[in-house]
């Protein structure tokens, strides 16, 4: 004898909690990848921090040993360092120069004392070289990020990158951080509008 007590869900029961927990999925989903691209967007600003903490020192020690960029002083130039492939070289990172006409050689500049010889990553620092002084700076973990970052030749460039331009690239896969953090935005401030 069958006990007509048996308690359960019905097949409807089921098929309707199934549909509100798709539902929810569905919502929360887009959000939470929001927020996962906002955090890696953090960590590469912090990066970019990091190299502009360092590059700053490592200038100041220049400024210190009284170092002279040679020839007419451009009012900015800046440093690139790539640790992805080898990270250093006999504890040095290699650094790479732009808009200065003579250049200190590596060791001089002993980012590794700064950074650690465990960084990794791409970065570029501009700096002013009557000053020795660092004004913004980039920073990428990947070759796609550095890809878009690296076009910009110029301080002035960087930041006009808005903090929209920086989240619309991230959604495309090219996550790069700056330092100072790009300006509050929806879009490119290269391209003001004439109102």
């Amino acid at each position: 004898m069958r006990n007509s007590k048996t308690k359960g869900f019905t097949l409807i029961e089921l098929i309707v909690v199934i549909a509100i927990i798709g539902i929810l999925a569905a919502i929360l989903v887009p959000s939470m990848l929001g927020y996962v691209r906002n955090a890696r967007i953090s960590s590469a600003n912090s990066g970019a921090k990091q190299v502009h903490t360092a590059c700053a020192s490592a200038l100041t020690q220049l400024g210190i040993a009284n170092w002279s960029w040679a020839g007419t002083a451009p009012t900015e130039g800046y440093l690139t360092i790539d640790t992805t492939a080898k990270p250093t070289q006999n504890g040095v990172i290699q650094v790479a120069w732009a808009g200065v006409s003579k250049t200190p050689q590596d060791a001089d500049v002993d980012l590794a004392a700064y950074l650690g010889e465990e960084f990794t990553g791409y970065g570029r620092a501009f700096f002013n070289p009557g000053t020795y002084s660092v004004s913004v700076a980039v920073y990428a973990t990947t070759k796609q990020g550095w890809d878009v970052i690296s076009t910009k030749t110029t301080a002035a460039d960087v930041k006009a990158i808005t903090e929209g331009t920086q989240k619309s690239d991230a959604k495309a896969g090219n996550i790069y951080g700056i330092y100072p953090a790009p300006s509050l935005g929806s879009g490119n401030a290269a391209t003001p509008s004439s109102t």
